[in-house]
């Protein structure tokens, strides 16, 4: 295994990143980001008042602003500092583990003779999920809405011995075309050559702030080679704290705070999403793995919290 800092985005809760204009927050890459701002933020309004303009969107301010740009701008906003939260840490060190030790499962078929084993890691935030299957594959390629999460994303392969042609990152959005800048992601030959024909992709803790979830997943399928999988980590809604999400996402009625704008649902269960995949041409290899151990986050953005990871394979 290589060298390098596993801390992503995750709700890798993560780049959340973390996905896109159905956003309301990555991936994986950037609901961690906001998990962990939001309860800084609720830690300083009993000090600073005045923290409140410099990290809160105003929705009276920026009424036209879709969800996609009010999550690009929170997370270009903390994205240096906040996978220094020690929580959010530990949380990238957990989704970092349940990958490693599960990958056999996820059945990612190597790549033919000759051919490199692709993989694109969706809502990327910093790239816990790429560096932390890196020695399962030949190519990484990741994509989020965030600029500033893609410049720690490129930063830190660096750091870990990865040149670009193995890893690297780009500012784009599947589910908004007019909000991806990177010419990657142009509908041209060369572009899809790099960012199509994935063996497999993960989307870690992002997909519940997608608001079609649907979509999302078949824009993800769409990427993948016949024979390739998908592979979604986020939360169990029956194992979310009802209490700490309504906190969450209530913010005590505090209609300035990010965070309130963020969760597009409590989490997931297991047969609405086997459902989802099946529309979105995933139909073979269903799996679905809850994590060993729970995860602690603080009561303020839910408490404790059990993760899932799904997985399908396209093709008929």
């Amino acid at each position: 295994m290589r060298p390098g800092h596993l801390l992503d985005c995750f709700l890798v809760l993560i780049p959340c990143s973390t996905a896109y204009r159905a956003y309301t927050c990555p991936n994986r890459s950037a609901s961690l980001a906001t998990m962990a701002h939001h309860h800084q933020c609720n830690h300083d309004h009993q000090v600073h008042h005045q923290h409140h303009h410099h990290h809160h969107v105003h929705s009276n301010e920026t009424p036209d602003k879709t969800l996609g740009e009010k999550n690009k701008e929170h997370f270009d906003h903390v994205a240096a500092t906040i996978f220094d939260t020690p929580w959010v840490a530990k949380l990238g060190e957990q989704v970092t583990q349940e990958l490693r030790e599960n990958f056999a499962w996820f059945g990612v078929r190597a790549g033919s003779a000759g051919s490199a084993t692709k993989m694109l890691d969706y809502a990327c935030g910093s790239g816990v999920v790429s560096r932390a299957l890196a020695s399962h594959v030949s190519v990484v390629r990741g994509i989020d809405i965030s600029s500033a999460m893609v410049t720690q994303y490129n930063t830190l392969a660096e750091k870990a011995g990865f040149p670009p042609e193995t890893m690297r990152a780009v500012h784009g959005d599947l589910l908004d075309g007019d909000a991806t800048p990177s010419p990657e992601l142009a509908e041209t030959a060369a572009a899809t050559a790099e960012f199509s024909g994935f063996d497999l992709a993960v989307m870690s803790l992002a997909l519940h702030h997608v608001a079609d979830v649907d979509a999302m997943v078949q824009r993800l399928a769409d990427r993948l080679v016949d024979g390739g999988v998908l592979v979604i980590v986020d939360w169990m809604s029956e194992e979310a704290s009802v209490e700490g999400w309504k906190k969450f996402v209530d913010a005590d009625r505090d209609e300035d705070l990010p965070a309130r704008q963020t969760v597009s649902r409590m989490g997931f269960s297991e047969r609405p999403l086997r459902e989802t995949f099946e529309k979105a041409g995933l139909k073979k290899g269903w799996g679905w793995r809850a994590f060993v151990e729970e995860s602690e986050v603080p009561s303020t953005v839910g408490g404790r919290l059990r993760g899932f990871m799904a997985k399908g394979v396209k093709g008929a």
